[in-house]
């Protein structure tokens, strides 16, 4: 019987992409009787060839400035130096990007590909579709799947005379596939009249329109790869292996940059670096390796009732009834650490859960009426309740435990399916014209308080970790390099750098970096410098960050305008640094249209980065 094969390829940075992918796999396997195999989009040539390929879906987020995630970077490249243009021309193909319209680039990297498969010769079988995390990924994933498995059968059961390449290790065959029916999983329930959770207020724990309803439609239960075993051991195996993507800093300084008036503490931060073939440029951002709070996580041990376990060794192999081909030992747990690191080091156990964890953990609840509300957390019905409450608050695993005490998942659970813990990214406030194996980053001291469906107290997870751990410490780091947030090659370009809060940070770099970049340029005026910054806090007097230096550079004459706005001063008339650039309108808008000025943004994008994107055009189109 010959086999059909439908490739799955996901390009991720964070892990998201990874997670919706592998879901995929699952229902195209539970309720469509279809073979999806999975794979990073780099294992192009080493897992699969395009050139054999009759079927691709790809799912990918985008990084930076929309450029392809770290492990998709080979394949972009691959395709976009493709000179034939019916290299795919045997192919049918559809993309699913996720992305967040706060930014400029949305979707940039999934648009791009699916761009250039279509230049190649592609056929799109099914229309693209680009999901926001501004509104919810879940609004735009959940209908576009509903279609693309009807639309995946369709062509399945167009395609004959597959090569001998692309039929090898196949599982289907088409004429098995069901074309008619959904099969979509669906629990039906009593309602119950003695719900514990019922409540004149919907929360976390009851919705009063779902709790009627009868029917629910489930996503399909995850399907477990993993064998997973506790050791006990009195060896110490907890040092992570090396990683030769990752460089070595040791923590030198941290300085808090705010008065004990601030509502929120800023700390400023060097790193040393013990390499030399480190690079960086102002304006790149740093990766850095952190961990979960200690005390997070044994709450969370203590919750799932292991803490007698936490020392045991994780013994971690692909089970024998695995069916997957794709399946595989997850590569950020090393081998046979302790489960207590695990859950330190490796797993991000902060991230909200998706709605495949809530799907497992509904099989894992005893009590009926927590049971039934995992159901309507997960379900196609309760999906802008689980925007809501659980997305929007940015509810912990820990959170979704406390809430349900019945739910007793096994550790398999949380190692096989929660993400591996992501560093986190921070602007680089300083120039390697100064000191090349020397970074300063900035951060805010976050708390979050047990409100909202939160249970516990807790703090930002790089920034506690950075705050916590001892000067001396060994940090490690990567840079992510920007391709448009640079200096400009000449100096004389005028700037508009708008940063308030910490987002001031790279363009303390930029200008730190020409400054010195003019005492190696034999000539130059620093009067033909034409900067301007524009900066906001909350009060003057206590959260003015790089006053010192600021001020520095107006007197050295590198920083020529710089205009600050203060959110929280009574009787001050710019609060907001929208309200400076309208003072300075006429101006900004000369040099935007007849000096090609370069506009940069850093901060807060879901509020601030639009606000401002907003005001510049509304000055562009007042005085021009």
């Amino acid at each position: 019987m010959k086999k059909w094969r439908v490739l799955l390829g996901f390009g991720s940075e964070t892990g998201q992409s990874k997670s919706i992918a592998q879901g995929m796999v699952d229902i195209a396997s539970d309720q469509h009787q279809i073979c999806a195999e999975v794979f990073d989009l780099d294992e192009v040539d080493k897992q699969f060839k395009l050139e054999e390929e009759p079927i691709m879906v790809i799912v990918t987020s985008s990084t930076g400035d929309g450029e392809p995630p770290s492990n998709a970077s080979k394949f972009w490249r691959k395709i976009r130096r493709e000179k034939n243009p019916q290299y795919l021309s045997h192919m049918k193909y559809t993309v699913l990007g996720l992305g967040d319209t706060n930014y400029s680039n949305f979707c940039n990297c999934g648009r791009v590909l699916d761009r250039r498969f279509e230049e190649l010769g592609a056929t799109r079988f099914y229309p693209s579709a680009w999901a926001d995390d501004a509104v919810g990924l879940d609004l735009t994933i959940e209908p576009w799947l509903e279609g693309l498995w009807p639309a995946l059968k369709e062509t399945l059961s167009k395609i004959g005379n597959p090569t001998e390449a692309s039929i090898n290790n196949l599982s289907e065959s088409v004429t098995q596939l069901n074309l008619t029916s959904e099969n979509k999983p669906t629990v039906e329930r009593q309602i119950s009249s003695s719900n514990k959770f019922k409540s004149d207020i919907d929360n976390i724990t009851y919705s009063s329109n779902l709790a009627e309803l009868t029917i629910l439609t489930l996503p399909p239960k995850p399907q477990h790869s993993l064998l997973i075993n506790l050791i006990e051991s009195s060896e110490d195996k907890n040092l992570p292996s090396s990683d030769i993507h990752y460089h070595h800093s040791i923590l030198t300084r941290r300085e808090c940059l705010t008065n004990t008036d601030a509502i929120k503490s800023v700390m400023s931060v060097d790193l040393q670096l013990s390499e030399d073939e480190f690079m960086f440029e102002a304006g790149d951002a740093v990766k850095i390796v952190c961990a979960n709070d200690d005390n997070e996580v044994h709450l969370l041990l203590k919750r799932l009732g292991w803490l007698d376990k936490a020392s045991h060794q994780l013994d971690i192999s692909i089970s024998p009834d695995n069916t997957k081909k794709s399946a595989k030992i997850p590569a950020h747990i090393p081998p046979l650490c302790s489960l207590q690191y695990a859950l330190t080091n490796c797993i991000d156990i902060r991230l909200s859960p998706r709605k495949n964890i809530l799907r497992l953990f509904v099989d894992c609840t005893s009590d009926e009426d927590e049971k039934r509300r995992l159901e309507e957390l997960c379900s196609k019905e309760g999906s802008e309740i689980y925007i809501k409450y659980i997305l929007e608050e940015h509810l912990s695993i820990l959170d979704i435990l406390n809430h349900f005490p019945s739910c007793k998942p096994d550790i398999a659970i949380l190692i096989e399916f929660l993400p591996a813990l992501m560093p986190r990214f921070y602007s680089i406030c300083s120039s390697p014209l100064d000191d090349t194996r020397r970074i300063t980053f900035v951060y805010s001291v976050l708390k979050f308080e047990p409100l909202n469906g939160r249970t516990y107290e807790r703090f930002g997870v790089c920034t506690n970790w950075l705050n916590k751990i001892d000067i001396g410490t060994k940090v490690s780091i990567q840079t992510r390099i920007s391709q448009h947030f640079r200096l400009p090659l000449t100096l004389d370009t005028p700037l508009i750098m708008i940063g308030p809060g910490t987002g001031v940070a790279p363009f303390i770099g930029f200008l730190e970096h020409l400054n010195l970049s003019l005492k190696s340029i034999d000539g130059f005026d620093v009067n033909n410098l034409n900067t301007w910054l524009f900066y906001g806090c909350r009060h003057r007097q206590h959260d003015f960050l790089f006053e010192e230096q600021i001020q520095m550079y107006q007197q050295m004459n590198v920083l020529k305008h710089f205009f600050i706005a203060a959110s929280r001063e009574e009787n001050y008339p710019f609060r907001y640094v929208q309200d400076q650039l309208k003072a300075n309108g006429n101006e900004l808008a000369n040099l935007i249209y007849n000096r090609n000025a370069i506009i940069y943004v850093c901060g807060d994008i879901k509020v601030m980065v639009r606000d401002v994107r907003e005001t510049i055009a509304h000055l562009l189109q007042e005085h021009f």
